[in-house]
C-alpha cells in the first residue's frame, strides 16, 4: 500500500526551507513532539529516505 501526500515548501530564513508532515504520517509512524528526522540521500539513486527517530532514543 501507498500513502501519498503533498506539502508546499516555504521560507525559513535565508537558507533554510520548511514544510510540514502531514497527519496521517504522524498517526500512522507516531512521531511526537521532540522527535527527530534523519535525512538520508543516496546520491547514486538519487532517493530519499526518512527514519523517524523516537525522542528517547
Amino acid at each position: 500500500m501507498n500513502i501519498e501526500e503533498i506539502t508546499k515548501v516555504r521560507n525559513q530564513g535565508e537558507i533554510s526551507l520548511i514544510t510540514t508532515i502531514p497527519k496521517t504520517y504522524v498517526k500512522v509512524l507516531n512521531i511526537e513532539y521532540g522527535d527527530k528526522i534523519e535525512w538520508i540521500l543516496d546520491t547514486e539513486t538519487e532517493s530519499l529516505n526518512l527514519k523517524i527517530c523516537k525522542n528517547d532514543e
